[in-house]
């Protein structure tokens, strides 16, 4: 299909590498054959004070080398913030020949309308991005993808598992890597990215789950910042997560792996300095190995931050209302008995069949988590009470202080037979 616009483009390229230079004059001429193309083996930077010749060119395609300099002083990154400081300016495709996702990021922050690495230059990838390009150019925009298909370069997408706002959850197959995968798609909007709370938001979320790099959290694929998408591929995990498998029913033996697992992958997500502030059961994916993966870190705190202004201002409240902290209802700070909270919640799920607390609202929920005792697991179950008495504590400081400790007490209730535990607690 022939890209649709109302005139003749003029696009300049910046390119010293011949053999891409030729690759993208031939994609755009083949695309729009009334195509103004000049090209240069010129640095982006050497364009930035000709303004009369900025504001005779539609699209920019300017070929980087990240591996030289890929900081956010870097020359193409001034030059980059230069030009889209300026609206008449018209919106620049970068051409990345090394580079990373944070360097995708950093172009996009500092004004790249969209950034492909040359490993991946196709005709559509390009003439997609530079007909987006035009149309913004133009001041025509796309309407919503209720419109139409979700397309991604590389992608199939197969079916859409959930949506919140402006973020979407699809399975797809990836051709790269021969298999299903997760996308969690951020769909953008118009404005700068540099005052984009959505996607900062998400940005951060790939830094916590690219950083941790373990198999405790599900495993990253992909990043790709574009100028109307922004999202992440990740590991998708066909035996669904612990929320369906706890309604199923789970006998005391599965339910304590669990609480191992979990345990485990939360010892190594908080040895990262990540606290997850989110953990509940459709958090937490399940593996045919018995293994368990961690997603969903939208409002997860990294320990690294800066503390919040002294000020007085308490934290803004989130989480998922069952298995919020007390803390967390009150707004103060959380650490990492914040999820051991959450994780107490769940095992008494899971031993139970029911959940600690539960409400006609959410403010009732959260009452209880506040004030409510502590509750009793059913008697042939009793056994195991001190782990919820320790994880469910109203005070942070009277919880188990990390999650080894959790894995310590499982065994040690696990070996001990539940006849000697009732002994113990009636000579006490």
């Amino acid at each position: 299909m022939e890209p649709h616009t109302s005139t003749n483009p003029r696009i300049l390229i910046l390119e010293s590498d011949r053999r891409a230079c030729a690759a993208v004059r031939r994609y755009v001429v083949r695309a729009w054959r009334g195509a103004s193309v000049q090209s240069l083996g010129a640095p982006l930077a050497s364009i930035v004070g000709n303004h009369e010749r900025l504001r005779s060119i539609d699209t920019i395609v300017a070929g980087c080398d990240f591996s030289v300099d890929g900081t956010a002083d870097s020359p193409t990154m001034r030059a980059l913030r230069a030009i889209a400081a300026d609206p008449d300016n018209p919106p620049v495709i970068v051409l990345a020949e090394s580079g990373s996702e944070y360097t995708a990021v950093q172009a996009m922050r500092a004004g790249a309308f969209d950034y492909i690495p040359k490993n991946l230059l196709g005709k559509d990838q390009l003439v997609s991005a530079v007909e987006r390009a035009l149309a913004c150019r133009n001041t025509a925009w796309f309407a919503p993808d209720d419109a139409g298909a979700l397309q991604l370069f590389g992608y199939d997408i197969r079916r859409k598992l959930s949506s919140h706002r402006n973020v979407s959850v699809h399975v797809a197959y990836s051709a790269e890597h021969g298999e299903e995968v997760v996308l969690k798609v951020l769909h953008r909007g118009r404005g700068a990215l540099s005052r984009d709370g959505d996607f900062e938001r998400f940005v951060d979320e790939f830094k916590l789950l690219y950083d941790v790099h373990d198999p405790a959290v599900a495993q990253i694929h992909d990043f790709r910042v574009t100028s109307r998408y922004s999202y992440i591929a990740m590991e998708y995990f066909a035996e669904g997560n612990l929320g369906r498998r706890i309604a199923r029913g789970v006998d005391t033996e599965e339910a304590l792996a669990f609480a191992t697992e979990i345990a485990h992958a939360l010892a190594i997500i908080h040895a990262a300095g990540v606290v997850h502030r989110d953990l509940k059961p459709g958090n937490i994916m399940l593996r045919k190995n018995g293994t368990v993966a961690l997603i969903d870190f939208g409002i997860s705190r990294s320990k690294l931050e800066p503390p919040p202004p002294p000020d007085g201002e308490s934290e803004r409240i989130s989480g998922t209302p069952y298995y919020m902290s007390p803390e967390q209802v009150r707004g103060e700070p959380t650490d990492e008995r914040t999820d051991l909270y959450a994780l107490g919640v769940i095992v008494y799920q899971m031993l139970s069949g029911a959940k600690p607390f539960s409400g006609d609202d959410t403010a009732n929920i959260l009452a209880q988590h506040v004030d409510a005792p502590v509750p009793r697991l059913p008697r042939q179950l009793i056994h195991y009470q001190p782990l919820i008495d320790r994880l469910l504590a109203k005070s942070a400081g009277q919880r188990l202080a990390s999650a080894r400790e959790v894995i310590e007490l499982v065994e040690r209730l696990r070996g001990t037979r539940p006849l000697d535990y009732e002994l113990e607690a009636t000579s006490a």
